[in-house]
């Protein structure tokens, strides 16, 4: 039994630790969501909303309420003063009514509560579309600075083994005072560089992590970004209409209008006279009397009652006006948001489309270009090690090279970030 217990036990934190190695992009979004308090919260008021619909319905109902007084004290003063009867009368009764016309308000009511229900689905959406770019920012950052450590790493590893070299030429008296202290520097430099990419590396490795909500100490790797092919970019066009089928903003503002011309019709029922259909039915029992037959004073005080009631207003001093002049006002606010949501959209996917295809050349050419200064670089160390070169031109050289990493890093990586929230725009991620 301990065997077994044992074994169980080392399942279960095998297939825990294996649950945060090797996460590709989609696997650390969606960790994200199932661990993120706002979604949860977004979560809770989706409950509210769908609440709300179904208290509007439940209006057309017809409701029950019952009532109980017990008498504390009654009698005429101004006929008898000395005469009070104290708990003397217990009154109860049971009263229902439902709405027989209210000008359209309830119905009004039901629309807009059930856009809100859609609304509140799709805040929650929006939620977690925004948490998804979060993540796709910082983990191509860290993949980022990933390849700028190992480029630092490289850089070092080169700076070290041609200053270990320079020290025996230094030795032999091949190689000058300047010389050395300037591969001394070099190595100094590079031992900088690679403290500071390791330091930026760290901060946003914390970063991803606090965003997936992994305990601190708990070790997770990251599997390297889907290796992108190099594609010219969608007519703009085109990319908006998929970006605009694919908005979450735009079917909320679609929805927020429709909410809002329901809330007029609501503002509008305040000019109908209402109609309620209400019954009633009671009964009293006095306690103080000679002859108590109780159970036949709750007969014979029985009563009851139907009614049909017309309610208008006559004077409302504006009241009803100002509610319709609201109502309009917060519809026409809400399409200038549509408008403004709309413009927003327009101006995002054309600056994603642009700079997608201009990070895309730059990768493409930075490519090539880190290639030749690598092989510029290869011969530029073969002479040095021969003698044919001195260090400084050696350094300048390194230093390009470097440089043209850094370009093409940069160029990579903003690439494939541009086009990873460009997918997530027009919902091909």
């Amino acid at each position: 039994m301990r065997l077994v217990l044992i074994s169980i036990f080392l399942l279960a934190f095998q297939t825990f630790a294996h649950g945060y190695q090797n996460l590709t992009l989609k696997d650390c979004i969606e960790l994200a969501k199932k661990k993120s308090l706002s979604l949860a919260s977004a979560k809770l008021s989706e409950q509210t909303a769908e609440s709300s619909l179904k208290q509007a319905k439940n209006a057309r109902l017809p409701g029950l309420s019952g009532s109980m007084s017990q008498d504390v004290v009654n009698g005429v003063p101004f006929n008898d003063p000395s005469t009070f009867d104290y708990l003397n009368i217990l009154g109860m009764r049971v009263n229902s009514s439902m709405p027989v016309f209210t000008g359209g308000r309830i119905g009004h009511s039901i629309n807009q509560a059930a856009f809100r229900n859609e609304i509140s689905k799709l805040n929650s959406e929006a939620v977690e579309r925004n948490l998804s770019e979060q993540i796709i920012r910082v983990y191509m950052q860290v993949w980022s600075l990933m390849e700028s450590e190992n480029s630092a790493k490289a850089a070092l590893a080169l700076s070290k083994r041609l200053l270990a070299k320079d020290s025996i030429l230094f030795q032999s008296g091949s190689f000058t005072a300047t010389d050395l202290a300037l591969a001394f520097a070099q190595v100094a430099s590079d031992s900088l560089s690679l403290l500071q990419a390791q330091s930026n590396l760290t901060q946003n490795y914390t970063s991803l992590r606090q965003l997936l909500e992994i305990p601190q100490g708990t070790e997770f790797s990251l599997s390297p970004p889907d290796s992108a092919v190099l594609k010219s970019t969608e007519d703009f066009s085109a990319l908006l209409k998929k970006a605009e089928e694919n908005s979450i903003n735009k079917r909320i503002d679609s929805l927020s209008i429709l909410a809002a011309n329901e809330a007029i019709g609501v503002a509008n029922s305040g000019r109908w006279p209402s109609i309620n259909l209400s019954a009633g039915a009671g009964t009293t029992l006095r306690w103080a009397t000679d002859d108590p037959s109780y159970g036949a004073q709750l007969k014979n005080n029985f009563n009851y009652s139907a009614s049909l009631g017309l309610s208008i207003s006559i004077i409302d001093w504006g009241a009803t006006s100002h509610n319709i002049l609201s109502a309009q006002v917060a519809k026409e606010q809400q399409q200038i948001s549509a408008l403004n949501t709309q413009k927003q959209l327009e101006n995002s996917i054309e600056q994603l489309a642009l700079q997608v295809e201009t990070y895309r050349l730059q990768w493409q050419v930075s490519s090539i270009q880190m290639e030749a200064q690598k092989l510029a670089l290869d011969k530029s160390v073969q002479q040095h090690e021969l003698g044919m070169l001195d260090i400084s031109s050696l350094i300048q050289q390194q230093t390009i090279f470097n440089n043209s990493q850094i370009r093409h890093n940069q160029a990579k990586y903003s690439y494939l970030l541009g086009k990873s929230l460009l997918d997530l725009q027009i919902g091909n991620f």
